[in-house]
C-alpha cells in the first residue's frame, strides 16, 4: 500500500468505526480492538514493501527451523518484539510455533524467564521455549493448541 492508499484506508477505516459506534452508549471489546489497532497502524513507521521483505525472510528461516534467527528478522520491525514476533509465527506455522506469554511461562514454571521482561526482548529464550514446548506437548496437536491450553488453565 502507498502513502495515498494509506491515507485513504486510514480515512475509511475511521469513518467506518466511527459510524458504528456513533449511537453506543459504551464500546464493545471488539470496538475497543478495532480502534486500538487503527491508532497503532496509522502509527507505524514500516512500509508495505519492508513487511513483506522481512517477513518473507523471517518465513524462510522458520520453515527451515532456524527459530532465533527467524525472530531476529522479525523484531527489525518497527514497534516489534518477542511478544508480537512469537503471535506472528504461531499465525503462519500454528503446528510449530506458539505464542509466549506471561501465564504460559508461569504454568511453566519459567520465573527466570520472566524477570526483567527477559522473554520479551532475548531471541534465544523464545527459541529455548519453543524446544520445551514440543518436548513435553502431547503428540498429535498443534504447538499453538497447546499452548493455548495452558494459557487457558492459568
Amino acid at each position: 500500500m502507498n502513502r495515498p492508499e494509506k491515507l485513504k484506508w486510514y480515512k475509511k477505516e475511521f469513518e467506518d468505526i466511527s459510524q458504528e459506534v456513533h449511537s453506543k452508549i459504551a464500546l464493545s471489546y471488539s470496538d475497543f480492538l478495532r480502534i486500538r489497532n487503527f491508532k497503532l497502524q496509522n502509527s507505524t513507521t514500516e512500509s508495505e514493501d519492508n513487511v513483506k521483505k522481512i517477513t518473507s525472510k523471517a518465513f524462510e528461516l522458520a520453515e527451515k527451523d532456524k527459530i532465533k534467527e527467524a525472530v531476529e528478522e522479525l523484531i527489525k520491525l518497527d514497534g516489534v518484539a518477542i511478544p508480537i514476533t512469537s503471535t506472528i509465527l504461531a499465525v503462519k506455522y500454528p503446528s510449530k510455533f506458539a505464542i509466549i506469554d506471561i501465564r504460559v511461562l508461569k504454568a511453566l514454571n519459567k520465573e527466570e524467564w520472566i524477570k526483567g521482561d527477559k522473554y520479551k526482548k532475548d531471541p534465544k529464550i523464545y527459541e529455548d521455549y519453543i524446544h520445551l514446548m514440543r518436548k513435553i506437548k502431547p503428540e498429535g496437536i498443534p504447538l499453538r493448541d497447546y499452548e493455548r491450553s495452558l494459557f487457558e488453565k492459568s
